[in-house]
């Protein structure tokens, strides 16, 4: 096992089977338990830093390698015993390069005699009362911490904030302008809950974002180790349905564990190509997958030989991996057969046992059983953990993946992970309760380093945007998504099957007309409506074409292209209506003159009113660059062609939405995966938050982002935003806010008339680079 530096980059050291070793051997017997000669403790990393003895990085600058290689009797260290050899030299290289690695230790290692044992039922934690009117049981547990600590609770977000971070939280977008302008303008006490109601309720969106999360956590991928040659099986189909359906934790593991085929490999992990050491069989990928992911604790170490780290022993790790061995499964301590054979056990007997004669569908039965058991507390806890950590920057368990660690707040784990299983083990329930709290509405905190063994809560901590929030968010800004997704997965809104003769909307008559602008002919004209809606439709229905193409939004939000005119676009639009004030628009071209437009969107109310919005002389049109004015009607058109392209029969079978691709749903590449997004061939549970080389490389000249910036700045040129609009519609829709004067004044000069795609590709690159962007604060 590789160790990790506490900065999360891999170390060129082996902490587990290197280092422990030697400390053990030489120093902790001075330097370690209820030891500490010399004031120096080898206890923690913390400790160990903390006396100053070493410089991380720099092995001769450091005191300790200077006393373990003198001369001098008085000060060689360990001191001369003639019953004891000292260091060889072999053990001082292990010394100097772990000290050259960054002092590298195992999350929750500890020499001290007394190690943290996690309660494994679960515990209902009575709640302290609340402090300034702070109800929420969150804010009563943080409050009474904080009071404690001596620190102040830090002050709500601005709304802006707020609205940028729960959106891209939950779904991992970015608000658009007009979310921005609906948002500011309510004036509702309960707004903030509302939209974090409206955020879960989107599926898709909801299922697209925490896809990544999952597809980490479950090492599932759609390229890379084991798929050329069959030695590995997407879960993907399976677990985006999940994710979509809000399927209850409980049983989304227990279909992992034991699954059908669709869900199978996770379990099934890698079969490796070639021979591959007795820690890396697909029996001990199991048993190390499982208790990682579902439990926070590490099985890897003891996959070789009893845990160094922790409790767990090579014993456990095996008679675990043997519930889903196809035959007897032999020790192997350090790669070497030990003649013992594993009986198939769960970890913790408190709970049952397994049928070491059953079969191995009725073992991982029994074993999803157990893992999900009412009084398995470590199993809750273990995932709250997780989601906490995505929400509020730092697990309340940290790292989250040693739960074997004491938290910096039981009671919050506690609370937390009970309330979790009494809500039915609901996800989409537990971030809902997680950022209804007012912990989680505040001001967030920017650390200047990574917090140590004494870190105290002091609020949510700002968040990098992982590699395909960011992404997202730049295909947002561009319009350059893909054109296909790699992930085989159903992103469409189910419509209501009926027969097209009973179909309320087989027979409503077209009284759409087509339209066009006013003006010089020119290559592509923007048309738009706004309407208002009282209530919010049952259903709404989109009948659309033009010749020769078009790009629909509604609210903001794609709904529709087509370079197709005589196959016109049918869609359920509902999901993109609001109550209140509602916009449409399109971009409408025509290949070598000018565009005209028909578009219709029929809606039902659930008591069968019905409301007709139709493109006519109402809606507005410009050319590029013009002025609006009202829509010319291109009329008469009755004849064939143009008269018969909509039939209202196609309104029946009318197909839903699927919104852009995201960067979840495709392979990764070179810009994704230097901005850490993992290459899945081992569970993944958090990515490094630190700035690298490769990434501000990328980051400031790789060819995929500029080619993304630099198509982004064309389609924008097109649009006909000249430049101080062009600026200030940028700044609302990356940042959520709009620019300042001095922002202004300093870019207007570079965005000039806004018809430059250089000068405005310029303004792309300097806005998206702001940490303001790739910040979630």
């Amino acid at each position: 096992m590789v160790a990790q530096t506490c900065a999360g980059a891999a170390a060129e050291i082996d902490f587990a089977h290197e280092v422990v070793p030697l400390l053990q051997t030489h120093c902790v017997e001075c330097h370690g338990g209820d030891e500490a000669e010399g004031g120096f403790s080898m206890n923690t990393r913390a400790l160990v830093l903390e006396a100053k003895v070493l410089e991380p990085g720099n092995p001769d600058d450091s005191i300790l390698m200077e006393l373990v290689i003198s001369d001098d009797e008085d000060e060689l260290m360990p001191p001369p015993d003639k019953n004891k050899p000292g260091l060889s030299g072999k053990e001082i290289d292990v010394l100097k390069r772990w000290i050259a690695a960054g002092v590298p230790w195992e999350p929750g290692f500890t020499f001290a005699k007394d190690r943290y044992e996690p309660p494994l039922k679960p515990r209902k934690v009575d709640l302290p009362p609340a402090r300034d009117g702070r109800t929420h049981p969150i804010d009563r547990i943080l409050d009474t911490s904080m009071a404690e600590a001596k620190v102040t609770p830090p002050g709500p977000a601005t709304d802006q904030a707020f609205l940028r971070r729960a959106t891209l939280d939950v779904v991992g977008l970015l608000p658009t302008s007009e979310e921005l302008d609906a948002f500011m303008a309510d004036s509702s006490p309960d707004k903030r809950a509302q939209l974090i109601d409206r955020l879960l309720d989107d599926d898709i969106g909801y299922a697209d974002h925490w896809l990544t999360t999952w597809n980490d956590l479950l090492r599932n991928d759609y390229t890379g180790t084991g798929f050329i040659t069959g030695g590995r099986k997407q879960i993907t189909s399976w677990l985006y349905d999940s994710l979509r359906q809000n399927k209850p934790y409980d049983q989304f593991v227990r279909e992992l564990i034991a699954p059908k085929p669709e869900a199978a490999g996770f379990i099934n992990g890698i079969q490796w190509r070639g021979d591959v050491n007795a820690s890396q069989t697909r029996d001990i990928q199991f048993s190390q997958n499982i208790s990682q992911v579902f439990l926070g604790i590490n099985m890897k170490c003891a996959s070789c030989h009893d845990s160094f780290i922790d409790r767990w022993t090579l014993k456990e790790a095996y008679n675990l991996a043997a519930v889903f061995a196809e035959s007897p499964l032999e020790l192997n301590r350090c790669d070497k057969p030990t003649g013992e054979v594993a009986t198939p056990k769960w970890i913790f007997p408190e709970l049952g046992e397994i049928d070491p004669n059953a079969s191995k569908p009725e073992r991982l039965e029994q074993l999803a059983a157990l893992m999900t058991h009412p009084e398995n507390g470590r199993f809750a806890r273990t995932i709250v953990n997780r989601i906490w950590e995505r929400l509020m920057g730092r697990g309340i368990v940290h790292p989250v993946d040693a739960m074997d660690t004491k938290p910096w707040n039981e009671d919050l784990l506690d609370h937390l992970a009970v309330q979790f299983a009494e809500d039915g083990y609901d996800l989409r329930k537990l971030i809902g309760y997680i950022m209804t709290s007012e912990a989680y509405q505040a001001r967030t905190v920017m650390l200047e380093s990574e917090p140590g063994e004494d870190y105290v809560y002091a609020g949510p901590i700002a968040k990098r945007m992982s590699a395909e929030q960011l992404i997202d968010s730049i295909w947002q800004l561009t319009g350059t998504h893909p054109g296909k997704a790699d992930a085989a997965v159903n992103r469409t809104i189910k419509a209501e099957k009926k027969q097209d003769s009973e179909h309320p909307f087989a027979n409503v008559p077209i009284k759409a007309k087509w339209i066009w602008h006013k003006g010089d002919v020119g290559t592509k004209s923007q048309l738009r409506q706004s309407f208002q809606l009282k209530s919010l439709p049952h259903e709404a229905r989109l009948l659309a074409t033009c010749d020769n193409a078009f790009e629909m939004k509604i609210n903001g939000k794609m709904v529709a292209k087509s370079e197709d005119w005589k196959q016109p676009v049918t869609l359920n639009v509902t999901p993109f209506l609001k109550k209140g004030d509602n916009l449409v628009e399109v971009a409408a071209e025509m290949f070598g003159g000018s565009a005209g437009m028909i578009a219709q969107i029929d809606m039902l109310s659930e008591s069968g009113d019905r409301g007709l919005l139709i493109t006519d002389q109402s809606w507005e049109a410009r050319p590029p660059k013009g002025q609006w004015a009202a829509a010319r009607e291109l009329g008469p058109h009755g004849a064939s062609p143009w008269g018969k392209v909509l039939n209202p029969k196609e309104a029946a079978a009318a197909t839903s939405p699927t919104p852009p691709v995201r960067a979840a749903l495709v392979k990764t590449d070179f810009l994704m995966r230097s901005l850490g997004r993992p290459n899945r061939d081992q569970v993944v549970t958090s990515r490094p938050g630190e700035l690298t080389t490769l990434q501000a490389i990328d980051l400031s000249n790789g060819d995929i982002l500029a080619g993304y910036l630099g198509a982004g700045a064309r389609k924008l040129v097109k649009e006909g935003k000249d430049g101080e609009e062009l600026i200030t519609w940028l700044y609302r829709n990356a940042l959520s806010r709009k620019p300042t004067t001095d922002e202004l004044a300093a870019l207007a000069p570079i965005a000039g008339d806004g018809t430059n795609p250089i000068a405005v590709e310029d303004i792309l690159w300097m806005v998206v680079m702001l940490p303001e962007f790739q910040i979630i604060r």
